[in-house]
């Protein structure tokens, strides 16, 4: 993973952070508190289709699944969403930081704008950079409650661009999923795949 040092600092005034999955390795906990509470639904959450659709808010992933499962659910999306965010919030324990990605917002503090833009929920989001000492380093926070569409569409990313008042061509995001390059394309801004860094660091 490149240094703060090494990314194109000419080329940007802005740097623009995925959450889960780039910053925070939440997959397990987020893994387990949906299968956990979905099952008695009759929706299946597969471990290898959840790896894949980590840019989804848990709200389209449910609808996804319960599209394509054929399975008419009993209960409100709202309430198994806030289901699956409590289930989640109380398996903190086995999140962890991603130090590679987390050292450039560390070192980037202080030095320019600096957005969190989410599919997440705010609530998980937020008692997760508590969680890992990360909350004081970051100017703004986007949440998929904060816009209309959420990713592959750009919303998020430009939210965040408005609200660090920076054009969103000047902004560098740095993402792990394919719904986060798309939607980072769509708002006009550069994007670091994480994945290839980390999987060669």
């Amino acid at each position: 993973m490149p240094s703060i040092h090494q990314l194109p600092a000419d080329d940007f005034d802005a740097l623009v952070f995925d959450w889960d999955g780039t910053l925070a390795d939440t997959l397990t906990a987020h893994y387990t508190a949906m299968s956990t509470v979905l099952a008695p639904h009759g929706l299946t959450v597969d471990a290898d289709w959840y790896a894949t659709a980590t840019g989804m808010s848990t709200d389209e992933a449910v609808l996804w699944l319960s599209r394509h499962q054929n399975v008419e659910l009993t209960l409100p999306v709202a309430d198994l969403v806030e289901q699956c965010e409590a289930a989640y919030l109380g398996q903190l324990d086995k999140v962890r930081e991603i130090t590679a990605v987390a050292d450039i917002a560390r070192a980037g503090h202080g030095r320019m704008p600096m957005a969190v833009a989410s599919g997440g929920r705010r609530r998980s989001i937020v008692a997760t950079m508590k969680h890992l000492a990360l909350d004081a380093l970051f100017d703004v926070v986007v949440s998929r409650e904060d816009v209309r569409r959420g990713k592959p569409e750009p919303d998020i990313f430009l939210a965040a661009a408005a609200a660090l008042d920076v054009p969103p061509a000047r902004c560098l995001v740095l993402e792990d999923s394919e719904a986060g390059f798309a939607a980072a394309e769509r708002a006009s801004m550069t994007v670091i795949d994480i994945r290839r860094h980390l999987h060669h660091a």
